[in-house]
């Protein structure tokens, strides 16, 4: 592991809102974030290849969506995903019955949405409310990664070490500490200053608050938070402080 330190901040859900979009491209333009993840079947995905030309410092990963929504793919083809008009479940625990195949089904077609909205490939996998997680998911992000040969968040030490011991690139460290009450300037000044040497990636949430996200998520306010710590001035000088080089997946 390299004695350097590099971080990556990477900003989930782009595409969920439109002011979720704002936020993240903001935080990009004036702030750390280096890296977000796009869910390609939200309702403001569309947008998001105009804003990535004017934006092409941050590198554009694919956050594939399995709980909240409706698949990419007819529901009719996803039995085991959807419930009775469609819809993928609320939270990953309701994957845990999924058929694989068709997991792996939804993941592809996800990831071919996302080369025909950006016009170029991920520069990364991870998943939406950590469903990977899940022994489905997992199976299927790990099958996505060995075809792109893209690297893959991993939330854990087992996790990662799967991945090093099947060639998947990952992270060295994984925060996720900088959420819910942890959204603060104060606690993500604490997390930069315990980055240790190798790559790091923190998970972050930052957005404009607007109608959509109000009435479509329990976390909302919050990200109205992490969007004034990323971009607060402070934030940066304790990245100098601690002698952090700033990355993202695609620099990998």
């Amino acid at each position: 592991m390299s004695a350097l330190k590099r971080l990556i901040v990477n900003a989930d859900d782009l595409g969920r809102t439109p002011g979720v979009n704002r936020g993240i491209f903001q935080a990009q333009r004036t702030g750390i974030v280096t890296s977000a993840t796009l869910m390609v079947t939200q309702p403001g995905a569309g947008e998001v290849p105009a804003l990535a030309r004017e934006h092409p410092q941050l590198g554009i990963g694919l956050h594939v969506a399995l709980t909240g929504g409706t698949p990419c793919l007819p529901p009719a083809q996803l039995p085991s995903l959807v419930d009775a008009s469609g819809r993928l479940p609320a939270k990953a625990e309701g994957l845990a019955q999924a058929d694989p195949e068709q997991v792996l089904a939804e993941a592809r077609a996800q990831l071919k949405r996302f080369r025909e909205l950006i016009g170029a490939p991920p520069t990364h996998l991870d998943s939406h409310h950590h469903a990977h997680a899940t022994p489905q998911v997992l199976e299927a992000l790990v099958t996505l990664a060995w075809e792109t040969g893209l690297p893959l968040r991993s939330i854990s030490d087992e996790m990662r070490g799967r991945f090093r011991r099947e060639a998947i690139p990952t992270p060295d460290h994984f925060l996720d500490g900088f959420f819910g009450e942890g959204a603060t300037l104060e606690n993500l000044i604490r997390l930069l200053s315990r980055v240790e040497p190798g790559v790091t990636e923190l998970m972050c949430h930052p957005a404009v608050v607007d109608r959509a996200l109000e009435t479509g998520s329990s976390y909302a306010r919050e990200r109205g938070r992490e969007l004034s710590a990323v971009t607060h001035s402070e934030a940066r000088h304790a990245l100098q402080a601690a002698g952090i080089r700033l990355i993202h997946f695609g620099q990998l």
